[in-house]
């Protein structure tokens, strides 16, 4: 864990993001929160604000997580430069010091796959922790569809679905690849309403949290 740490600040240290636009995916989320009287919205892995910056205009209270400083001081930054406010941390996703069902949404926009599986779990777990029953999760994940070709040499494979790029922004971070199989198993205390890919390819799940839930582990 420390490692992987260490990963995402060198990378935001090396440049932002590179991500200002939110993902496609937020005009519609915004409608169905509305809808759904959607207060507090947890950007789990908020990364340098994009989210934080556009929900927090829409008039959510904002809770961003992030394990990354650097992260943290942009989105700040740019939150500041808007007059917006959040709640911005620095904390492990495996461990979120936050009270247990204080949240009516969580999103994780490319953020959990970048573990390995059991850490991956370990979070699931907090997800659900934080969510009140019948709470909104909205994630996007790589899938199965994108894993390097074999003799790729930019990337190293861990074990299953697990790969590690050797180069670029994210080099040293850990990127797991779920199949719809994987998804659907691992998010099994959540409702899916909906699977469908974005524009990178990518697993958009939009799922609500049940409301009984404590055999789900």
């Amino acid at each position: 864990m420390i490692e992987e740490v260490k990963s995402w600040e060198a990378a935001y240290r090396r440049r932002s993001s590179g991500e200002i636009t939110p993902h496609q995916d937020v005009e519609y989320l915004n409608e169905l929160f509305q809808k759904n009287k959607v207060n507090k919205i947890l950007d789990l892995g908020c990364g340098d604000g994009r989210h934080l910056v556009y929900f927090a205009r829409c008039g959510y209270c904002m809770t961003g997580f992030d394990y990354a400083p650097t992260a943290l001081k942009r989105a700040r930054e740019w939150l500041r430069n808007e007059n917006l406010g959040a709640n911005l941390f620095c904390a492990d996703m495996k461990a979120i010091p936050c009270a247990d069902t204080v949240f009516d949404a969580v999103l994780c926009i490319a953020v959990i796959n970048h573990n390995r599986m059991p850490e991956i779990r370990m979070t699931i777990r907090e997800i659900l922790r934080l969510s009140r029953p019948g709470g909104w999760l909205f994630l996007v994940v790589a899938t199965e569809r994108s894993i390097p070709k074999a003799g790729n040499s930019r990337y190293v494979m861990l074990e299953h679905h697990t790969y590690i790029p050797t180069s670029g922004h994210e080099k040293g971070v850990p990127h797991y690849f779920f199949s719809e199989e994987e998804l659907r198993n691992e998010f099994r205390c959540f409702n899916v309403r909906s699977i469908r890919r974005d524009k990178r390819n990518r697993s958009c799940v939009l799922m609500q949290r049940l409301i009984q839930s404590g055999d789900c582990f």
